[in-house]
């Protein structure tokens, strides 16, 4: 006889071991790659449903959204009038009877000062990355023919936190509000250590751990089966954002670095101001990260990843799907 027995919600049957997950990452971290190889689990038998940055949807085109729409003319072919941050709440808490796994990646700025709209009954992650590698990238996608035409600005799109204030304090609330254990990944781990790094968060987590994570399936195939804003999908690919996790088949140890080192005067003014306000922050969380077992002593392999040009190392770490 079983130790446990099915929940009952409503009329439905909820999975007494079912997990539920919230990641919180910045921009430009390689989340969207972490969350495909959690969508692999789909291609061997798992029932996992998987969220696709739901309150991100309401920050940027919400009726609620924070960040004014820096193309105005854009306002109302890209606004989601549905995305409340109660609507989000509410439909992440909703009854998922078959899942194994409810999955939900979202930018950690996307809840700043709304927190009180975090569902219940999530275990809250965080996967972070140096400041240095975040707005490097943001810098190369604003520098992109199409985004020089529009003439926006980092400070068009992020918060006044640049990020990383926000995250720590969504850091400190799901601790010292909620009482949670926040478990921290960082993206260079996930670059050297993609296997151990997968392993140690799908044990902290209780989700199903397999080795195969890192060979993905077609990108449409994972954009057909998650949650997800079509219009936020429609904003960002057009700008580039997913260009490599969408367009690439898996996740392997870098084999080479790019010599390229992007100096201080490739950086914009608020490139380089995003990034001095942010590493405190970024060093409190990494100070808090769970730490790959081949990685002795939980030192950076600065010379291996630290400073490399982000579209070469991101090249490196996606395997081409060609």
């Amino acid at each position: 006889m079983p130790d446990t027995v099915p929940i009952v919600s409503g009329t439905k049957m909820v999975p007494p071991d079912q997990k539920k997950v919230m990641l919180w990452a910045p921009p430009r971290s390689l989340s969207t790659a972490f969350e495909r190889c959690l969508s692999t689990l789909m291609d061997q038998g798992r029932n996992i449903t998987i969220f696709h940055e739901p309150f991100t949807t309401a920050y940027h085109l919400g009726p609620e959204r924070q960040m004014k729409m820096p193309l105005e003319p854009l306002k109302f072919t890209v606004e989601e009038s549905k995305y409340s941050y109660a609507w989000v709440k509410q439909h992440l808490e909703q009854d998922f009877p078959e899942s194994e796994v409810v999955f939900a990646k979202d930018l950690g700025y996307s809840v700043s000062n709304r927190m009180q709209y975090l569902p219940e009954g999530f275990q809250h992650t965080f996967l972070i990355r140096k400041p240095e590698k975040v707005f490097r990238s943001f810098n190369t996608l604003l520098s992109k023919p199409l985004m020089r035409l529009t003439r926006i600005k980092l400070a068009d799109v992020l918060p006044q936190g640049w990020v990383f204030q926000e995250m720590y304090e969504l850091y400190q609330y799901i601790t010292e509000t909620l009482g949670q254990e926040v478990i921290i990944i960082d993206a260079d781990d996930l670059i050297q250590y993609p296997e151990e790094v997968l392993e140690m968060y799908c044990e902290a987590t209780g989700i199903p751990f397999s080795p195969n994570m890192t060979v993905w399936g077609k990108g449409k195939d994972d954009l057909k089966r998650w949650h997800l804003s079509k219009r936020l999908l429609f904003v960002n690919s057009v700008v580039g954002q997913y260009d490599r996790a969408f367009s690439t088949r898996g996740l392997t140890k870098p084999t080479h670095h790019s010599t390229h080192r992007p100096t201080e005067e490739d950086l914009t003014g608020d490139t380089q101001l995003a990034i001095e306000v942010s590493r405190p922050y970024y060093e409190k969380l990494y100070e808090k990260r769970l730490i790959p077992p081949s990685l002795s002593g939980g030192q950076r392999e600065e010379d291996v990843c630290s400073e490399a040009d982000d579209a070469g190392e991101e090249h490196s770490l996606l395997i081409n799907a060609s």
